[in-house]
């Protein structure tokens, strides 16, 4: 299916889309996770990880290059109308269930940090009202809100790594490898879902112009957000013991508290706010690729889509509770593992053998 040129954006836009799709509410956690089998070996578990990213993304440009189209039209040449588009539905499903997760995660945040009193649904429909004002306004505005998520936050992010690193004791990574290869390996498997976005491209990758343009681009915004999280992991290992780290729920967001200024108690409530436009580029880029993938299945409007999915997010929200967050955040983590690190490889070689097999006849 061919997509208009005017809907189309230029290769270099790939870079912001990509790190607007890995940059979510997972930085300010992710060093607790990792760090729990690693120990403070885990931060070459994230080079790892990032590395098996760029990978990723090559599978994903050689099997949507094959296909001509997004990840809908690869399943109904592999696998035909029917099976293709039940399959197509399952990867929808996720991209909704990680938006949710992210949302939840933000909220969390929010209660526990700034407005303990206001209720999850309220803040839900609040930030999605923003988020659907984005998406309904086409693939070009939900670009222009990640470009902006690069921007503007990268200003407070330096402000933030100053201060820890003048107070940081980089002896706490001595010696290195000092961990079994099995922990570093679980720690990978922990910083997978961490670095998880790029699946996106999945869906946004007939909106690119000049693809094969495109392609050092995406590679070079997965370097980008890989070097951002292990300097991140660095600087916590550094700032914070072994025994902190396991009680400090929001690491990166608990080194707030260390800055002081004259006119500025509380900064965390700035970086908090600013994090909005962070948490809403990512879930309007996962609402978009679910919205536009329904469309395509069901060939209704996507704006239809779009707001059966938002008032179900509001819906979520209120229901899942802190006993079954947790165990909603696992079932992401295992369905990005299966869907995409392992079901796309196989989707690969299906693919490779088709074509050559057409060829051949």
């Amino acid at each position: 299916m061919q997509v208009d040129k005017r809907h189309q954006i230029s290769p270099y836009l790939v870079f912001f889309t990509i790190y607007s799709s890995q940059v979510g509410v997972g930085i300010l956690s992710f060093q607790r996770i990792i760090a729990k089998k690693a120990g403070f070996d885990a931060w070459m578990g994230v080079i790892l990880a990032g590395g098996f990213v760029q990978l990723f993304i090559w599978m994903m440009y050689k099997l949507l290059a094959k296909a001509n189209g997004d990840i809908v039209d690869v399943h109904s040449i592999v696998f035909g109308k029917i099976i293709g588009k039940c399959l197509s539905l399952i990867i929808m499903l996720y991209y909704w269930l990680a938006s949710v997760s992210v949302l939840l995660g933000y909220i969390e945040i929010i209660q526990v940090w700034m407005f303990p009193n206001l209720s999850g649904w309220v803040l839900a429909s609040i930030i999605l009202i923003l988020v659907y004002y984005c998406v309904s306004g086409g693939f070009r505005v939900v670009v222009g809100i990640s470009f902006l998520s690069f921007i503007y936050p990268q200003i407070y992010l330096i402000i933030l790594y100053v201060f820890p690193v003048k107070m940081a004791h980089f002896s706490n990574l001595l010696p290195i490898m000092n961990h079994s290869f099995m922990d570093l390996l679980d720690s990978v498997k922990s910083s997978m879902y961490t670095l998880a976005g790029t699946e996106t491209l999945l869906m946004f990758y007939p909106f690119i112009k000049n693809v094969h343009s495109s392609r050092k681009f995406a590679h070079l915004g997965a370097l980008f957000t890989t070097v951002l999280y292990t300097f991140s992991a660095i600087v916590s290992f550094s700032f914070y013991s072994e025994k902190q780290l396991a009680s400090t729920i929001w690491p990166e967001l608990s080194l707030t508290k260390i800055m002081k200024f004259s006119y500025l108690e509380r900064f965390e409530y700035i970086y908090i706010s600013m994090y909005l436009i962070i948490v809403s580029a990512l879930l309007a880029l996962l609402l978009w690729c679910s919205s536009r993938g329904l469309k395509k299945i069901f060939n209704k409007k996507q704006k239809y889509a779009l707001l059966i999915l938002s008032i179900a997010s509001v819906l979520v929200c209120q229901l899942i509770n802190d006993p079954y967050k947790d165990r909603f955040d696992q079932l992401i983590t295992q369905m990005n593992l299966w869907l995409f690190y392992a079901y796309i490889p196989v989707l690969l070689l299906v693919l490779t053998i088709l074509k050559r097999g057409n060829k051949n006849g």
